[in-house]
């Protein structure tokens, strides 16, 4: 059952550490000691396309899914790359994979609904087993796989890593799970990343921590199109940090009378939308929700539910194309022949 994101993990490290934070740092140390146990132990192997690693080293609210997204737009637009395919975990789905996923066909509770989403734009391969993944994109044609996640996954090879932060919450108390939401230190994760991607206005000064050598890309996220201003909405989210879907609708200037935080990556139960369509129906408020929330909706739901769909907006598109050509040419020279 997926829990709600503790507030002391996105505490200013500035500030005093609160008794849970205290209490819970010893764990940390285990949970880093194991981390690098099994790091250690893994054989890595590659595979013949490169491997473009989209990854943080936070748990949930990133915004690497719409990171993904754009990539995968990106390179296919420059010609950087005609068949990519995205690998994922699947997580919170059932099956272990590796299989193509089916938009059309299989669920989120089977593949999870991050997969079904990007599924809808191209080949998006679910599989635990984050190299027999690779290996079927191999086999299926891919010039490039495209990882959503896996930053900390040693089994497969990555070819270039790019690390995405969250720019209002930063590194939250930079302290490592379960003290805090890092998977890692930054210090280690800088020595297997090439490129940094920061959505959003740079609150925490996360920039100032990068070294001079490593280049970082600004991101926002903007909806695709804006709701009817003149209704009342009650938005909900299940996300990592539903506070980022909150300042989204405010931003564009909806009238919000409510809003309902659940559990990252929420199973949605008909009681749950029964319950939000009688407050909207009292309250004379249409329902809104993001994307990827309205994939994990009981079906019979769906069409009393708005989205509000969004995409990420790089800010300076051509320097991160100019960047990415010279990299991704540096590896074909290596590994494939161009596209």
């Amino acid at each position: 059952m997926p829990l709600k994101t503790p507030a002391f993990w996105y505490r200013n490290a500035s500030r005093p550490a609160s008794l849970p934070e205290v209490a819970l740092t010893p764990l940390s140390w285990i949970y880093e000691a194991g981390r690098k146990f099994k790091t250690a132990k893994t054989i890595m192997e590659s595979v013949e396309p490169p491997v473009l690693c989209v990854g943080n080293i936070v748990t949930g609210g990133s915004g690497k899914t719409p990171v993904v997204a754009a990539i995968r737009k990106l390179l296919r637009s420059q010609n950087l790359a005609k068949d990519p395919f995205i690998l994922s975990r699947g997580y919170g789905g059932t099956l272990p994979g590796p299989l193509l996923v089916d938009p059309a066909r299989q669920k989120f509770s089977e593949v999870g609904d991050e997969p079904v989403l990007l599924a809808r734009d191209g080949p998006v391969i679910v599989s635990r087993n984050r190299l027999e993944g690779a290996r079927m994109a191999e086999r299926s044609g891919a010039d490039m796989i495209l990882m959503d996640d896996g930053f900390q996954n040693p089994s497969l090879k990555k070819d270039l890593s790019l690390l995405v932060i969250d720019g209002p919450s930063g590194l939250g108390n930079e302290k490592l799970l379960p003290a805090g939401p890092l998977r890692e230190t930054l210090r280690e994760a800088l020595e297997r990343t090439q490129a940094i991607i920061i959505i959003g206005s740079d609150e925490r000064g996360v920039e100032q921590k990068i070294p001079p050598h490593i280049p970082i890309f600004s991101a926002s996220v903007k909806p695709r199109q804006i709701p009817d201003q003149q209704k009342k909405y009650i938005a909900f989210a299940g996300l990592g940090r539903p506070e980022k879907f909150q300042k989204t609708l405010e931003e564009c200037d909806l009238k919000l009378v409510a809003f309902h935080p659940f559990p990252d990556h929420h199973p949605f139960s008909g009681a749950d939308i029964e319950k939000l369509l009688q407050e909207a129906k009292n309250k004379n408020a249409v329902l809104i929700t993001t994307e990827k929330d309205w994939i994990r909706l009981p079906e019979d739901g769906r069409n009393q539910i708005q989205t509000l769909p969004i995409a990420l907006e790089w800010s300076d598109p051509e320097r991160l194309t100019d960047f990415l050509c010279k990299e991704l040419e540096n590896l074909r020279g290596k590994k494939v022949k161009p596209p």
